[in-house]
Order: structure tokens, then sequence, then C-alpha cells
């Protein structure tokens, strides 16, 4: 009797330490969970202060950062390319709404602008 009771409480025992350390497990995956939650606000945070600055700071002569200018060329260089994937695609962006319209649209369907504004000059 006296082994079947030395078994059964370390039976017990393990099966203790097991649990407490599933229990551990969790605690530590949660707390990690909520520290890289906490890190990505943060990051948003960062990202958002610093597109505020950029847009408060894009139109400097002479900017603090370099990175304003950097961002500034970057976009420009989108611009074109997207101009060029709009010429391939036979279409054109509304200047208005930013809807992407058939290149021989007269007004926008999304908002009703007139596109393609043709100023023929006069004959005299």
């Amino acid at each position: 009797m006296e082994i079947i009771d030395k078994i059964s409480g370390t039976i017990a025992s393990v099966s203790r330490d097991a649990t407490q350390k599933a229990k551990d497990l969790s605690e530590i995956a949660k707390i990690r969970m909520d520290i890289r939650s906490k890190q990505d606000y943060i990051t948003k945070l960062y990202q958002e202060m610093g597109k505020s600055y950029y847009e408060k700071h894009k139109n400097d002569e002479e900017p603090k950062y370099g990175q304003v200018s950097l961002i500034k060329e970057a976009e420009e260089v989108i611009e074109e390319l997207k101009e060029q994937l709009n010429e391939i695609k036979g279409t054109q962006k509304c200047p208005e709404c930013g809807q992407e319209m058939p290149i021989d649209a007269d007004y926008c369907s999304k908002c009703g602008v007139r596109l393609n504004i043709i100023v023929e000059e006069e004959d005299e």
C-alpha cells in the first residue's frame, strides 16, 4: 500500500507541476502578445506623428529632416508611375474625386465633374 501511496503522490505532484507550467506558459504567451500589441500601437503613433510632421513641413524651403525631401520625391515618382499605368490601361483619373474613368469619358460617373475639357481655338 505504501508504494501505491508514493506513486499516487508522485503522480499528483507531477500533475500539479505540469498544470502550473501550462498556466505559466499561457501567461507568458499572453504577456508577449500584450507587449507586441503595445509595440504595434507605438509604431502606429510614430507613423501618424511622422506623417503629421511631413504634412506640415513638406513645402518648407529647407526641411529640417532630409526624409521630407525623400518622401516628396518618392510621391512624385509614384504619381508619374500611376500616370503611366493609366496610359497603358486607357484610363484617366477624375481631378475632383480620383475615380478611374475611361480615357474617352466626358463626365465622371462618380461625382459628375466634366472631364477632357478641350478648349478649341477660334479661327479669326
